[in-house]
């Protein structure tokens, strides 16, 4: 995720960069089924897991903004 973000940050083409900002928000999906996977195997409880949902909803919006922010 974070990778996509500093690649697309050095492209200079609006195109380039909402491709690889829409490639991280898509790692971020990822990231939150593997946390529910984490839960439910027992690894975190349902207060860890919330505060790490939480952050990564943050995390989306923020890359949402950078998507648009490239039209």
């Amino acid at each position: 995720m974070v990778i996509n973000i500093a690649e697309g940050g050095g492209k200079f083409s609006p195109a380039d960069k909402r491709n690889f900002y829409t490639i991280a928000r898509g790692s971020v999906y990822e990231s939150v089924s593997l946390f529910e996977i984490i839960k439910d195997e027992g690894y975190i409880d349902e207060k860890e897991h919330l505060a790490y949902y939480e952050k990564l909803e943050i995390i989306s919006k923020m890359l949402l903004g950078l998507i648009n922010s490239e039209r």
